[in-house]
Order: structure tokens, then C-alpha cells, then sequence
């Protein structure tokens, strides 16, 4: 393994994935369920590819820890940057990133990070590629520690604020605004859905 790699500084901006609930958006809510519509997050509806992350993947369980680590570095490059985006880019940025395989990542060295600042699908940030490199060192670490990355996950604290700031303070590049993005997106914590999505009233699995 090479020696780790640590981004230096934490990105406390973030573009919001989800806008404040408008009266026009619930007007236009109610409309939809007239007409026999899905109700969605405002921003589930702008196009196909979100439509689908918003009903299959936002805040359900992650298959394993490869998914909990690619999860978590999506809200890692989401820093800073819009969500539609990150996922115009995430195959090409999977793809660049060996399937967001823990070990291989793990064992990127300085020829990788001069590649993936050349790849165009993905995120051209050094700070970033280097965080997935030290996070990927810090899971192995978990892994040797416990049963998995995702025991360490759901072994966390009960309270959001707690658990964001153990995962600020163990992962490189996540502030606390990134922290609870990556709670939602796992569904380690509640996300939240706008009133009249029709997945508004599910419970998180992590708290079944």
C-alpha cells in the first residue's frame, strides 16, 4: 500500500441538492396527484437520470462497502458543485475509478492522481482524488477494526450532529455539510423529501 495521501482543507461550501418547498411546487404537486401523477422532490423531476436516483438510490441501503464508499465519495465531489452534475458524470467517474474498488483505490499512487486529473468524466479537482485515496486507506483501516465499513456506519452515534462529526473527523475532504448529505444518500439518517413526495413518510432503514 502506499503511504497515505491526505487532502489538505475541507470544502465548507456546498450547492444544495434540494431547494426550500415553493407554494408554486406544492400547487404543482397537487396537480400531478389530480391527474394520477407520482408525487417527487422538486428536484427529482428535472430529468430522467435524477428521477431514478430520487426513487432507487437516494436514502436506500447500500448493497456492500464498495457502495458505501462510492456513495460517499459522490458527496465528496458534490462539494462545492450542483448534484445534476456529479450524476451526468458518475458512470464515467465509476469507470475512472476502478468500480470504486476499496483496494485498488487504496493503492493509488502519484501516476493515478496525474491520470485522473486527465480523465474527462470526472471531477478535475487534486484535493478531491486525493481524498479518495486517504478514504479509502481510512475503510481499510475500519475493515481491519470491525466486521465492515458498514457495522462502523450503522455503530455511530444516534443523533445526525454526532454522526457527521465522526465522519468529518475520520474522512478527508468531508465537512459537516457533506457529512449529512452522505448520512441522507445511505438512508443512515432520514433524507429530506419535500411533503407531497411519495417517499416523504418512509422510515430510514438504519432506524427499522
Amino acid at each position: 500500500m502506499v503511504p497515505p495521501l491526505r487532502a489538505s482543507g475541507i470544502s465548507r461550501r456546498r450547492v444544495p441538492l434540494r431547494k426550500l418547498v415553493a407554494p408554486e411546487d406544492i400547487a404543482d404537486a397537487q396537480v400531478r396527484e389530480a391527474f394520477g401523477q407520482t408525487g417527487r422532490c422538486e428536484w427529482a423531476q428535472r430529468h430522467d437520470g435524477l428521477t431514478k436516483y430520487h426513487d432507487e438510490i437516494w436514502g436506500e441501503r447500500p448493497s456492500d462497502d464498495r457502495d458505501f464508499f462510492e456513495r460517499l465519495m459522490l458527496e465528496v465531489f458534490h462539494a462545492g458543485l450542483s448534484w445534476t452534475l456529479i450524476w451526468n458524470k458518475h458512470e464515467g467517474i465509476r469507470r475512472a475509478y476502478d468500480d470504486f474498488d476499496i483496494e485498488k483505490v487504496a493503492a493509488y499512487g502519484p501516476r493515478d492522481i496525474d491520470r485522473l486529473m486527465h480523465e474527462p468524466d470526472v471531477i478535475h479537482s487534486e484535493k478531491k482524488i486525493v481524498a479518495a485515496i486517504a478514504n479509502a486507506q481510512r475503510i481499510q483501516e475500519i475493515q481491519d477494526r470491525e466486521e465492515s465499513f458498514e457495522s462502523f456506519l450503522v455503530g455511530l452515534p444516534n443523533s445526525e450532529e454526532a454522526k457527521a462529526k465522526v465522519l468529518s473527523n475520520t474522512f478527508s475532504f468531508v465537512g459537516p455539510g457533506t457529512a449529512r448529505g452522505y448520512l441522507a444518500a445511505t438512508g443512515l439518517e432520514v433524507p429530506p423529501h419535500h411533503p407531497y413526495c411519495f417517499k416523504a413518510d418512509n422510515p430510514a432503514w438504519s432506524m427499522v
